[in-house]
């Protein structure tokens, strides 16, 4: 399946103890599907990968694909700081049925262009899916070179395209320009929801970005009406997307407030945590009810 338009990097909804809640996250999922969004990625920064063991990973991810059926193309995060974890991953995650990985630079050691070509050459020469790189230099602690992407783009027709988690557009940009130049089918992704619109107008493929995991209707209505040349639309709603990036403040760990404004939206129980993100702002939920109900009211939305 080709990736291309919204792809909401869920959250993964624990119960009030902290431990995974597949029913409740199958009711997610339906919910996000409701809302014609063009793919979905499971175990990504926002899924809280980091926080689950490798078991807990693969239970998710097996039933999670197991109860999407193919109903749209699904990405699943497979970060891990061991190589062989990731080889394992990925290879549990093409065997039960997905689309394609994204792969994050492994974290905690600053890696030199070498050891990042020959980290993600591995993982591309040990799978038939499609790959996609991770580029996010606020968790990884380094920015992936636009000539390094190019060079593992150029070597490996299944090195996708790249989510590109970073606050400078014009590395966004160069990357766009220059890997198009060696594979014009490379698909470039934005992720946070401000570059939405302005990477559309430069060619982008879509987005993977975090307000669509709770009001995913909104980048939907964006993407859709950008393509069908609809401007104005398109500028409404990315005005929307901007002023829910204050989200983005509320909390170190962005997921956290996500996943409070997933509950609100649409569950009635609490939002579960595990530790140590159990511990957040004590006015957290008041936040999100109030940017939520902004949104509502000033926007229109009904969220």
């Amino acid at each position: 399946m080709n990736f291309h338009g919204i792809i909401p990097p869920v959250v993964t909804l624990f119960d009030e103890a902290g431990n995974l809640d597949l029913e409740l996250n199958r009711q997610y999922i339906d919910l996000l599907i409701s809302q014609n969004i063009h793919g979905i990625l499971l175990m990504g920064s926002s899924g809280e990968f980091s926080s689950l063991t490798s078991e807990e990973h693969k239970l998710y991810v097996r039933e999670m694909i197991k109860h999407i059926k193919g109903r749209i193309p699904v990405m699943v995060g497979v970060g891990h700081t061991a190589l062989k974890e990731v080889l394992q991953l990925t290879s549990y995650a093409e065997e039960h049925g997905a689309d394609g990985v994204l792969v994050v630079s492994p974290y905690y050691w600053k890696l030199s262009d070498e050891q990042l070509y020959r980290f993600y050459s591995i993982v591309a020469n040990h799978t038939k899916l499609q790959v996609f790189i991770y580029n996010i230099p606020l968790l990884t602690g380094q920015n992936l070179p636009v000539e390094l992407i190019k060079k593992l783009a150029e070597a490996h027709s299944n090195i996708a395209g790249i989510k590109e988690t970073v606050s400078d557009f014009g590395h966004l940009r160069q990357v766009l320009t220059e890997v198009r130049k060696v594979r014009s089918d490379f698909r470039v992704f934005s992720a946070f929801d401000e570059h939405l619109l302005p990477a559309q107008m430069i060619g982008a493929s879509g987005s993977i970005n975090g307000s669509a995991v709770f009001a995913p209707e909104i980048s939907v209505n964006l993407y859709n009406s950008y393509q069908n040349g609809n401007l104005a639309l398109a500028e409404k709603n990315h005005q929307t997307l901007s002023k829910l990036m204050e989200l983005y403040t509320f909390t170190p760990t962005y997921f956290t407030a996500m996943k409070e404004a997933v509950h609100q939206r649409w569950f009635n129980t609490a939002a579960g945590h595990r530790a140590p993100c159990d511990v957040f702002p004590a006015d957290l939920r008041d936040q999100v009810a109030a940017l939520l109900q902004s949104i509502k009211q000033e926007e229109g939305v009904q969220l």
